[in-house]
């Protein structure tokens, strides 16, 4: 799962990179690189924010739609994916990952538990799950994932080096709330290397329905 890996955060001249922020991109990258190569779904949630209204990251304007800095990076696109877009209704297509391998949620919010469709993908799983996650940023977005998926008894591996806190003031706090939930922090190359890929296709979502 990754969140928030948008161009404002992790391209030079995006309104909040910064370039320690280099190091986490590459990671991220290597991340997909696995997730294509190895069949892993993945779960992606894009923050958009209205032309005009503060964002919830920062004072700066950041992840405005329709600018190029709410674009997520080009490689964390994968080929077989959709866009399911804002939390409209709860509805779903019927088994998404048998077509697809990224679902992608769009949301105004930096916790994506807000959102109705992925609440109910989450909730709807037929067994517990090991999430991976990256992202941006700990406090407002990494946390609120991690505290959802552990609340309904899924595993959470943090990929400790592809994770950017923005500089916000609760950062530590809110890291030391990740790891108290019995999340893993481990690095990418561990991540990559030791994690057991899918032995088969990952259903997900048995009795969801479609518009």
């Amino acid at each position: 799962m990754d969140i928030q890996v948008q161009r404002d955060i992790f391209v030079p001249g995006g309104s909040l990179y910064r370039p320690e922020h280099r190091k986490a991109a590459a990671n991220i990258y290597r991340l997909f690189d696995w997730a294509k190569a190895g069949g892993v779904p993945v779960i992606s949630s894009v923050l958009l924010v209205r032309l005009g209204r503060r964002g919830p990251l920062s004072d700066k304007p950041h992840c405005v739609e329709g600018t190029p800095g709410e674009q997520k990076l080009a490689r964390t696109l994968l080929p077989r994916r959709v866009n399911l877009g804002f939390s409209h209704n709860a509805d779903l297509p019927r088994d998404v990952f048998s077509q697809m391998q990224q679902v992608i949620f769009e949301s105004r919010d930096v916790d994506l538990f807000n959102h109705a469709r992925f609440e109910r993908l989450i909730t709807e799983l037929p067994e517990p799950f090991e999430f991976v996650l990256c992202g941006a940023s700990i406090p407002l977005g990494i946390k609120q994932a991690v505290l959802g998926l552990r609340n309904r008894h899924h595993g959470v591996v943090i990929a400790e080096d592809a994770v950017v806190d923005l500089g916000h003031p609760l950062a530590e706090m809110s890291w030391l709330q990740i790891l108290a939930k019995s999340s893993r922090p481990l690095p990418t190359v561990q991540i990559i290397h030791e994690l057991p890929l899918p032995r088969r296709k990952v259903s997900f979502v048995q009795h969801a329905t479609s518009e």
